[in-house]
């Protein structure tokens, strides 16, 4: 009789995947150290941009672009503000790009471009840490696109205006630095992202303390009843926010070491339009580290 193909776990490419984590941290991690020593306090951040902007790269389908820079549109007048954001996902066998702007080390990710906006398809925000003043310092950044996603361009509009309707954004963040800290403060924070149109919540990468590969993933929840704060080792939620007569909105983190693929197919899902928050995007990179108790079973 034929053999018939299950899902097995772990997923084929789960330890790579992880490693692709890994070598995100360890850049960072030694961009740490150089910044203590040489008290250049923003290079570690840099090093984590550059580093997550490259592993996008090699990981998404090669019609995504992925770059830092600017988003423009022909809405916007010519002396207008354009703020920068730390990764933009576009397409780029479409997309022409507008200008780019280099840095002193002149590197491929020391480069900023300025994507029209019809064809940006995502953006991410970067901070060291999670809490909640880099939360609200992020999400104060993410608001400056409200403008551009104040409406959509109708069907068929020759000269585009808006961001699209698929748009999406959220933030990653390097670590929480100590395992089992009240995350709530930091949560709360989360909440007022619900504001920002294709707002997906965010990711932390590590939990400094953790022995496991895990990486937390926070997302916001609706309920028709408030919503109790919990914080646990694992799992947190955080106090709701009422939005409405019958609806509350809150955030809830979880610790995982398979989120971080999460974070990976969930963005292709995302950019291909197939992403269902019901579903898992992709089995691949599911997997977990052994634990003490495995070895008795």
């Amino acid at each position: 009789m034929e053999k018939k193909l299950t899902v097995q776990f772990p997923t084929q490419g789960w330890s790579q995947i992880l490693t692709s984590r890994k070598e995100i941290l360890d850049a960072y991690d030694r961009a740490r150290e150089h910044a203590r020593a040489e008290e250049v306090e923003t290079l570690h951040g840099r090093v984590l941009e550059a580093s997550v902007r490259a592993w996008l790269q090699d990981f998404l389908p090669k019609r995504y672009g992925v770059t830092s820079g600017f988003v423009a549109s022909p809405g916007l007048s010519s002396d207008a503000k354009v703020p920068h954001f730390d990764v933009i996902i576009y397409d780029q066998l479409e997309s022409p790009v507008l200008w780019v702007t280099k840095n002193l080390d002149n590197s491929e990710q020391g480069r900023s471009r300025a994507i029209p906006v019809e064809y940006v398809r995502f953006i991410i925000e970067i901070k060291s840490s999670f809490s909640a003043s880099n939360i609200r310092h992020a999400i104060n950044h993410l608001a400056d696109l409200l403008l551009l996603l104040s409406g959509v361009d109708a069907l068929g509009e020759r000269y585009k205006l808006y961001l699209p309707p698929s748009f999406g954004c959220c933030l990653l963040f390097a670590e929480l630095r100590k395992l089992g800290k009240n995350t709530l403060p930091g949560l709360g924070a989360m909440i007022q992202g619900s504001c920002i149109r294709g707002f997906y919540g965010g990711f932390i990468l590590r939990s400094t303390g953790d022995v496991y590969p895990n990486t937390g993933l926070v997302q916001l929840m609706l309920s028709q009843t408030p919503i109790k704060p919990f914080q646990g080792i694992d799992f947190a939620v955080s106090e709701s926010e009422q939005v409405s007569n019958s609806q509350y909105i809150g955030t809830v983190l979880n610790w995982f070491e398979a989120n971080f693929a999460r974070f990976a197919f969930d963005l292709v899902a995302v950019l291909q339009g197939k992403f269902d928050p019901t579903k898992v995007s992709s089995f691949y990179g599911f997997g977990q580290s052994p634990r003490p108790d495995d070895a008795s079973n």
